[in-house]
């Protein structure tokens, strides 16, 4: 695996255990939106210390892609946004505690939030 590649695998594991926190507990949505920074920080997102980091809650009609996720994210200098959806491409209270654990913790890459392109 490249360095490259495995950059990638981290930012998506840290994606989707915030993406899972935040639509799966009322507190850590509270807890993003009250200090979005921080909370990227403590998901292990690669926060730039300098930039703002903002939270973007439309709903989009298809799933949202890796690429999309990203350029919003790193797109633009001094600037992170977080695409958190108002609700999940999935219906989350489908999956068993252990399922959005196993996400949040990244461990589960059988369970995508969002689609790889």
């Amino acid at each position: 695996m490249s360095t490259e590649e495995s950059d990638f695998s981290a930012f998506d594991r840290a994606y989707q255990g915030l993406l899972a926190k935040a639509w799966s507990d009322d507190a850590a949505l509270a807890a993003l939106l009250a200090d979005p920074k921080q909370f990227a920080i403590e998901a292990g997102l690669p926060v730039d210390p300098a930039a703002t980091v903002t939270v973007d809650r439309s709903q989009p009609e298809e799933l949202l892609t890796r690429t999309e996720i990203l350029q919003a994210f790193h797109g633009t200098p001094g600037t992170h946004v977080l695409r958190v959806p108002e609700h999940a491409p999935i219906d989350l209270s489908e999956l068993t505690d252990e399922d959005l654990e196993l996400i949040a913790a990244g461990n589960n890459v059988n369970n995508n939030l969002y689609q790889s392109k």
